[in-house]
């Protein structure tokens, strides 16, 4: 256990110290906000105010965010600890020059977003916005770091302390956007993608669609027995999402209505987790979200309480609050789509805090690192520049302990056209986690 003396303890607080020791660290926290109940206390201590004990040899200076009642802009000049770069300064007499209580609570609650303005393509917050990426920190665990940097400054100061980092672990996410590329169409989107190609000249296109169609050759999405063996034995680390929204511009999936993709759905499911994808729509129609949620719960039978957003439609704190009344408990959205990293600087999965009531609430984050489409397109990488950046990222996790996630496709399993290649990178990312897992790397 450890001991931590604070002048208020407040919600923020009280959220990250948990966060950091508790989940993070896997030891006990207790709060005691006088010197009586401070100096009584057996074991590590930690002073985290601005007050100063003799009897404690831990004292860190307060950064003034956990007490704050509003949000309000910090000032996020970078500074020096072991010669990596921080940000929110502590004092010269503190064990640390900067707080690693505060810096982590402005990341994983994502307090640069709820003061941004500006955001990018189909409203998503810009990376180049964020502190971590001015400072060339957002492919690193820094919130993983700063914790076990903490644990082995109390360690040194209390020898009795124990503590335990986190494994390493990785999750493999499929989004299904589109389950086929030509089965399963409704005649008159065939008509129109028939049409379509024909006028782009593109002759290759309707010599696919029609192989297909005649049952000459398999559906280029048609990737899920392949996903299937490559996951046999590892099924829980392997979950998909499906899209059932209703089509539009950005929602191109197969009607949810087509006893196929239900048979599909209900197949993948009997083995492997799965969850919504709420639809692009769906951000803008509340209801649209519910009834998405149970189509999905009336196609498996189950309840439906994880997700991914469409296009990683992420708007905070609302696109959480409405998961949340959904009955949604872990969302898997928190990442970027056009670069590689961690976007709340952790690798661990976290409980969204909502900066505007100011409380800790039941859903559950699990930020993703890296996704395909980021690699091959947004990146412009080769399949084997794609694999070099993954197994940077996944040896990051594995130093500091958390859990690796990604996001594929379907249809990017295909290994044809434009994907050619990458289900390599997907069998030796596979097989590199497996290994890193089983401490064999």
């Amino acid at each position: 256990m450890i001991t931590v003396f604070t002048s208020e303890l407040t919600n923020r607080l009280r959220y990250i110290f948990e966060l950091y020791f508790e989940e993070l660290l896997q030891v006990p926290v207790l709060f005691v906000t006088t010197e009586q109940e401070f100096e009584r206390a057996q074991g590590a201590r930690l002073n985290y105010s601005n007050r100063e004990f003799s009897f404690c040899q831990l004292n860190l200076r307060p950064h003034a965010l956990l007490f704050q009642k509003e949000l309000c802009y910090q000032d996020l000049t970078a500074i020096s600890c072991n010669d990596e770069l921080c940000f929110l300064k502590s004092s010269g007499d503190s064990f640390l020059p900067f707080d690693p209580f505060a810096a982590g609570f402005f990341l994983v609650s994502r307090y640069e977003e709820y003061l941004e303005r500006q955001f990018g393509k189909h409203r998503r917050y810009p990376p180049h916005h964020s502190v971590l990426h001015r400072n060339k920190l957002l492919q690193r665990p820094v919130v993983n770091e700063w914790a076990l940097l903490l644990a082995r400054k109390i360690q040194s100061h209390y020898p009795d302390f124990r503590y335990q980092q986190a494994a390493f672990n990785f999750l493999t996410t499929i989004d299904v956007d589109n389950a086929w590329a030509y089965k399963n169409k409704s005649w008159p989107r065939m008509a129109g993608a028939t049409l379509k190609a024909a006028l782009n000249g593109n002759y290759q296109a309707n010599r696919d669609r029609f192989r297909v169609l005649a049952g000459k050759e398999d559906d280029p999405y048609d990737t899920y027995n392949y996903i299937r063996r490559v996951y046999q034995q590892k099924a829980d680390h392997l979950r998909f999402f499906f899209l059932l929204g209703r089509p539009g511009r950005y929602d191109r999936n197969v009607s949810p209505r087509n006893e196929n993709y239900r048979q599909l759905i209900r197949e993948l499911a009997a083995t492997f987790p799965v969850g919504i994808h709420p639809s692009y729509r769906s951000s803008m129609i509340k209801s649209e979200l519910r009834r998405e949620i149970n189509l999905l719960k009336d196609i498996t039978g189950e309840m439906v309480d994880a997700s991914r957003q469409h296009f990683l439609r992420l708007e905070l704190p609302k696109t959480y609050r409405r998961l949340l009344k959904a009955g949604i408990k872990t969302d898997y959205t928190m990442g970027y789509a056009e670069c590689l990293g961690f976007r709340a600087g952790i690798a661990s999965p976290f409980y969204f805090y909502d900066l505007k009531f100011e409380e800790k609430t039941s859903l559950r984050v699990t930020p993703f690192q890296g996704m395909d489409v980021t690699l091959k397109d947004y990146l412009k990488l080769s399949p084997g520049l794609a694999l070099d950046e993954i197994r940077k990222l996944m040896l990051e996790v594995k130093k500091f302990g958390g859990t690796f996630v990604s996001i594929w496709h379907n249809e990017s399993l295909s290994d044809q056209g434009d994907w050619a290649g990458w289900r390599q990178v997907f069998e030796e990312m596979t097989a590199l986690a497996i290994s890193l897992k089983d401490g064999s790397e």
